[in-house]
This record gives structure tokens, C-alpha cells and sequence, in this order.
């Protein structure tokens, strides 16, 4: 194709272009196109693509230019801090002064307070691979049947005396004790009222 008919070609209206793909994918589907055929049917699903690139980006900075009167307030308190958020779940320990400052509960502090409809609802990766470790000496059957035993029990008392039976620790005693208390807040969770 010479390059002046290629040059017309990208004036070409969106609607006649995706016609023209529209009639080159039918073409394709029965066997009746060349290679060169193929070629200029992926340029011209390029030169779509691209288009359509460039009108979405043109309608978002519209809209960014409509929203140019709204402001961030930087200590707007309203707003979560990630950060914090971030080192509240990873139990990194903060200044208890700034804790205070707040007055309020930070949503990870408020996620992690949120009843359970199971004992294994939203168990991390991390999560099950220390309690499974820890508590079960590396036992994912034995961890997955406490999960389930746990779950069948009607009152937290009954819970909290599977998990202690079932349990095979190894580790440290601190890591140990630390899994066995991050357990018994998730049965809490499980059973309140």
C-alpha cells in the first residue's frame, strides 16, 4: 500500500474503521483474505486501539478539569492514613499518644473487630501458613480439621477447648504463645453475640 492511501487512511471516521475491521474479521473467518490483508487488518485494529487510547485519556483529563476546584485536605482526619492502617494490621506499635490524638478506631482497627461467619474467613496466606506451623507442626490436615471442628461448636467455651486439644506446637515460646493468642481473638470474633 503506498503511504499517501496509508495517510488517507488514518482520517478515516471510528465508525468506518471499525466497520472496515468488522469486515476484514468476516473475511478472515471465511478464508477469503491474503496475508497483505491480514496485515492491514492489524494496523487498522492498532489504529482503533490507539484511537480509543487517546479519546479516553482526552475525556478523563475533561473531567479532571471539571473536578480542578476540589481540594485535599492533607489532615482531613476523616481519611484513613495507610500508613498507620498498614502498621496496625502488621502490629508494628505506636506512639500510644498519637492513638489517643484520633479518639476513633482506624479501619484496619475496625476490620479486625468485624464478627466471623467462620472461623477461616479471611485467614491470610501468612496467616495460615504461621498458625499451621506454630500450632500444628506444619500439619495442614490437622489445622483444617481443627478449622472445621471449631466452626461446629455452638458456644466459645466449646471452641476455645478443640482448639487447645487439637493443637502440636513448635517453636519458640514466644511465637508459639503469640499464634495461640492470635487465635483466640479470631474464636472470639467467631462467637460474639
Amino acid at each position: 500500500m503506498t503511504e499517501s492511501k496509508m495517510g488517507d487512511e488514518k482520517h478515516i471516521p471510528l465508525e468506518n474503521l471499525a466497520a472496515q475491521i468488522e469486515q476484514g474479521v468476516r473475511n478472515m473467518q471465511s478464508g477469503n483474505m491474503s496475508k497483505e490483508d491480514m496485515e492491514q487488518l492489524q494496523v487498522k485494529s492498532r489504529d482503533l486501539h490507539e484511537r480509543l487510547t487517546i479519546l479516553r485519556f482526552k475525556a478523563f483529563e475533561a473531567m479532571v478539569k471539571l473536578d480542578e476546584n476540589v481540594s485535599f485536605n492533607k489532615e482531613d482526619e476523616s481519611q484513613t492514613n495507610l500508613i498507620d492502617s498498614i502498621a496496625e494490621v502488621t502490629a508494628i506499635e505506636k506512639p500510644q499518644d498519637s492513638k489517643k490524638k484520633k479518639g476513633r478506631k482506624s479501619l484496619a482497627e475496625s476490620l479486625q473487630s468485624l464478627p466471623l461467619s467462620s472461623i477461616g474467613e479471611g485467614l491470610t496466606i501468612l496467616d495460615r501458613a504461621n498458625f499451621t506451623s506454630t500450632l500444628f507442626s506444619n500439619n495442614t490436615k490437622n489445622f483444617n480439621d481443627m478449622l472445621d471442628s471449631v466452626d461446629a461448636c455452638s458456644h466459645i467455651e466449646a471452641a476455645c477447648d478443640v482448639f487447645h486439644k487439637s493443637i502440636n506446637t513448635m517453636g519458640t515460646k514466644t511465637d508459639i504463645e503469640s499464634a495461640i493468642e492470635g487465635f483466640k481473638v479470631r474464636i472470639t470474633r467467631r462467637f460474639q453475640s
